[in-house]
């Protein structure tokens, strides 16, 4: 099985397609493949719930005369043995540099494999499936091994280069200016960058590295003064975009959504709107989140989206 093969098969994507969005999105991969790790979770929770339903009768009833609970069951055991596949391809790629992706699948995982029997009970016709959750263990003492060891990696990393570099794309992505800063901040906090924010023990030094990223995002587009930032012209322009692209853009700001442990995004939540939605509906759609400011400037839009990136991980440690 090569490195495309769980996601290109899970995802309805090909090969060139993964390529193309890996020149922009960096952890395209990891994202795609930490959606199917920590969807055997949700999988498993809509079994047990399923099975909790039986007793009531009148869910399992609607199901078989809507024919859903075979539809349902097959779509559950495809994505715990395609999750599995993927925790056991991360596994074997685990000597590869480290990300923030890769922790984030790193817990997760050991979330899976604290609750393998569970899912075993349910799952114990799959031979193959039972050969993966065996993997877990494998996986568990790899991967604490990997990140108890982190902290002496990251000393090499510097924080500024990797700004610097993320940076020096803007303006040539081929994307609204919105969303290549967007694009640029996952980067870093999917990346080596975000590691390094969550390892490093000095507030003072990540605030540094916090503000210096903000001022060379100003001078790279020599935003001065109060020019405003224009949200219905942006949800026209994502609009615009390639399918493909939407699909990516969309998948990456729900994806913080779904993993926001407190409160709403605001900058996030309005670009995850624009793009699932027309823009002749975006207006009223985004006058009703009383979290999202309809008037602000390219500066406040720059502090606000870079705070919602970076910002928690200032917290981290």
């Amino acid at each position: 099985m090569n490195d495309y093969e769980i996601i290109t098969k899970v995802f309805d994507i090909t090969e060139e397609e993964l390529n193309q969005l890996n020149e922009r999105h960096l952890y395209i991969n990891e994202k795609l493949i930490l959606d199917l790790v920590n969807g055997v979770g949700v999988v498993a929770k809509d079994l047990n719930d399923s099975a909790k339903d039986k007793e009531k009768g009148i869910v399992r009833f609607w199901d078989s005369l809507s024919g859903n609970e075979k539809k349902r069951q097959n779509q559950i055991n495809m994505n715990v043995i395609e999750g599995f596949k993927s925790v056991s391809k991360w596994l074997e790629d685990h000597d590869r540099y480290s990300t923030r992706m890769d922790l984030r699948i790193k817990d997760v995982a050991d979330e899976l494999y604290k609750t393998q029997d569970e899912i075993l009970k349910f799952y114990s016709q799959f031979k193959e499936l039972g050969l993966r959750v065996g993997l877990l263990e494998e996986f568990k003492k790899s991967a604490e091994s990997k990140f108890n060891n982190i902290e002496e990696r990251l000393k090499k990393i510097e924080a500024q280069q990797h700004i610097d570099l993320e940076v020096s794309k803007l303006c040539h992505l081929d994307l609204p200016i919105e969303i290549e800063i967007f694009t640029i901040l996952d980067n870093l906090a999917s990346g080596e960058f975000g590691l390094w924010m969550i390892f490093e023990k000095e507030s003072k030094k990540k605030d540094e590295q916090i503000s210096y990223l903000k001022r060379k995002i100003r001078e790279k587009l020599k935003i001065e003064g109060k020019e405003y930032f224009d949200f219905k012209k942006l949800s026209s322009k994502i609009n615009s975009l390639q399918p493909l692209e939407q699909k990516a853009i969309k998948f990456i700001s729900q994806q913080y959504q779904y993993f926001k442990y407190e409160d709403s995004y605001e900058m996030i939540d309005l670009i995850a709107l624009s793009v699932t939605n027309a823009p002749d509906e975006v207006e009223k759609i985004i006058d009703s989140q009383s979290h999202i400011r309809t008037f602000l400037t390219y500066d406040d839009y720059i502090n606000i989206i870079t705070n919602e990136f970076l910002g928690e991980l200032q917290c981290k440690k």
